[in-house]
């Protein structure tokens, strides 16, 4: 893995400034790519899944050729080689092992493709192998009477679709990068082939994306919403470290990293492990002992009562085929092993949010230092690294309440689904709320209550529900949590049985021009000396009623705004693709890139705050100086006068 790696900034050579204004592709819109297709019934989908009970999983990829688990970005195509793919006699092998399906991994980390994507050159059309592997895969499979799942990395370290959050995973990589539109674009393209090329697919694996760059970087709501448009009962499955259903539709238990199915597992999901050393094939494949006939057994009979299907994996080798070992151990299993059919059914799942709005913004009425509101809806999750919204140590600890903006009002709102913390700190392992008021609101100003009650204590998902309506701010208050505090390290908003629908936006954007008034010192942002340069600085000036203390507000479709001078044409942005507290605010061209992108949240008391979608803090005043000329930056929020802001119309 390298030490390092420039952003796209630096490479064009632009400290301190956006990206080139060349333009990049516009996100689609959020109605689905296809006709939605007849609503599918989660209970059955996910029973289902757990009836399956025993299936393949098969890393070949890039790594086969590279004898590496996760093979380096931008390599030679061509080192993709096999002799000959033999898709059937894996097939086969899995159907000997009494199997039910199997789940290819279509593209790792990496980025290399197998099939002939028409997004990005890294795949089988630019290799040595030119055969689709997906559809020979997939037609494989079906033939032997098997469910076809397909892995997908979301993560690609070749196209450059990660985000700054991967240094905090990954040694020695440390990444300036933001997730582009263009991004967007290319994930959702290559899903939409994976998903509209190969017939019915029973499960969609994700990777890469809950523990690289959360929820906010890459939108589960446009993900989930292309997926089930695409493939309505279909069942989703992230690789999230995490052990209670919330990243997708069932669990993932990876056991290599020591999450196993808890006993008495009541939830549909999914074990893996794999049967030789690595996911990938490696030189000692063939010879290795391999995963015991008697562990494989022992794997099966623990889990079936679980609920939980055992993902085996099995890496075929260079030559595109299982092992003999591999395939007399899988023979061995399927002549001793019988699925136990007087299991009682799956009990009844709990309701979700399965139609989730991608949230903009939100703040709290207090929050441990490091832990602020933001936290709670990035959807970064992993075994040993989170991130959570915390009133640990405040005081009073409790109630306190966090209220979460949704980026415009949207229809069907009727669920909200409550991530407890699910690794221990050094602080507590406390934290779980246990006492809630749930509160919605069109403007985030006047708000309803509509949900009260209580949660149990533990890891587990807490759901709770109202009448379907239109919201455009959730507000959770926890009255009590164990321990005197309240934890939130991940939030899905949306409709249960009715997909939500945007009907309105905080400001009507686009041709209304306002001036931006600082609630401290009454003076408004202004471009300094009427510049109309990349890099000028935006600082605070007495109102003078000129073009260059005039901002339109251009709708992103996807909840922000870009803030766009009128007297320069360019956007309000912040230099340097900064995350620190300071990073200064200047204009620059048009870049459709996240950086000039801003949150638009009222307080409640006829201001505003601005939050940058790139580094997620505020547009702020600097020190709350309230002198002509004051730089304008960005800081955390913290409800300070400084960092609200007054939306005027001109």
């Amino acid at each position: 893995m390298s030490s390092g790696r420039l952003s796209r900034r630096s490479l064009l050579g632009a400290a301190g400034a956006a990206v080139a204004a060349t333009a990049l592709p516009v996100i689609p819109a959020l109605s689905p790519l296809l006709a939605e297709a007849a609503a599918a019934d989660p209970q059955t989908n996910l029973e289902n899944l757990a009836n399956m009970r025993f299936g393949m999983f098969n890393h070949f990829n890039l790594g086969t050729f590279t004898n590496q688990e996760w093979a380096e970005p931008n390599q030679d195509p061509a080192l993709f080689a096999p002799t000959a793919v033999d898709c059937a006699q894996w097939a086969d092998a899995a159907a000997a092992a009494k199997m039910s399906y199997g789940i290819l991994t279509t593209k790792h980390h990496d980025g290399f493709a197998l099939w002939p994507s028409a997004h990005g050159t890294q795949n089988v059309a630019n290799s040595s192998y030119k055969q689709d592997v997906v559809k020979a895969y997939c037609d494989a499979f079906r033939a032997k009477g098997l469910k076809v799942g397909l892995y997908y990395s979301i993560w690609d370290r070749t196209f450059g679709v990660e985000a700054w959050e991967s240094r905090h995973k990954v040694s020695g990589l440390e990444i300036t990068d933001a997730i582009q539109p263009s991004d967007m674009t290319f994930v959702l393209g290559q899903i939409t082939e994976l998903l509209t090329n190969y017939g019915t697919i029973d499960m969609f694996v994700t990777d890469g994306y809950g523990w690289q760059m959360g929820q906010q970087a890459i939108s589960y709501q446009r993900v989930r919403e292309l997926v089930k448009s695409l493939q309505p009962d279909i069942v989703m499955i992230d690789h999230g470290g995490l052990s209670v259903p919330f990243l997708g539709d069932a669990i993932y238990f990876e056991e290599p990293l020591g999450i196993t199915a808890p006993a008495g597992n009541t939830y549909a999901a999914t074990q893996g492990q794999t049967i030789s050393n690595g996911w990938f094939w490696h030189p000692t494949t063939p010879t290795e002992g391999l995963m015991s006939k008697a562990a494989i057994l022992s794997h099966l009979a623990d889990l079936e009562p679980k609920y939980t299907s055992f993902i085996l994996n099995c890496p075929p080798n260079r030559n595109g085929k299982l092992d003999t070992n591999i395939v007399n151990r899988l023979a061995e299993v399927g002549a001793a092993w019988s699925p136990d059919t007087s299991r009682p059914p799956l009990p009844a799942q709990m309701p979700r949010a399965e139609h989730p709005v991608t949230p903009v913004s939100a703040y709290a009425t207090g929050f441990h230092t490091g832990e602020g509101p933001l936290n709670a809806i990035d959807g970064l999750s992993d075994k040993g690294y989170e991130t959570c919204w915390s009133t640990w140590g405040l005081s009073p600890a409790l109630p306190h309440s966090i209220t979460i903006d949704l980026g415009g009002v949207w229809s069907n709102v009727s669920t909200l689904e409550y991530l407890p913390k699910q690794w221990n700190r050094s602080e507590s392992a406390d934290g779980d709320i246990t006492s809630y008021t749930i509160s919605t609101s069109t403007d985030g100003v006047n708000f309803t209550q509509v949900a009260t009650g209580t949660w149990a204590v533990g890891r587990a998902t807490k759901v709770a529900e109202w009448p379907a309506r239109n919201v455009g701010f959730v507000r959770l208050q926890a009255n009590a949590g164990t321990g005197g505090y309240a934890n939130m390290g991940g939030v899905h908003i949306g409709g249960r049985t009715a997909k939500p629908a945007l009907l309105s936006t905080t400001l009507p954007g686009d041709s209304t021009v306002y001036r931006l008034v600082a609630r401290h010192s009454g003076k408004v942002a202004d471009v300094r000396g009427g510049g109309t340069a990349n890099n000028t600085s935006v600082i605070q000036w007495p109102w003078l009623n000129k073009s260059n203390q005039q901002w339109t507000f251009v709708k992103t479709g996807d909840g922000y705004y870009k803030i766009k001078g009128v007297a320069s044409g360019k956007l309000m942005e912040v230099g340097g693709l900064s995350r620190v507290d300071g990073g200064v605010v200047g204009i620059w061209s048009d870049a459709n890139a996240p950086q000039q992108h801003w949150a638009v949240t009222p307080t409640g008391d006829g201001y505003y705050f601005l939050i940058d979608r790139y580094s997620g803090l505020c547009l702020a005043v600097d020190e709350g100086s309230t002198t002509d000329g004051a730089t304008i930056e960005q800081q955390p929020y913290a409800a300070l006068t400084r960092q609200q802001w007054q939306i005027i119309a001109v």
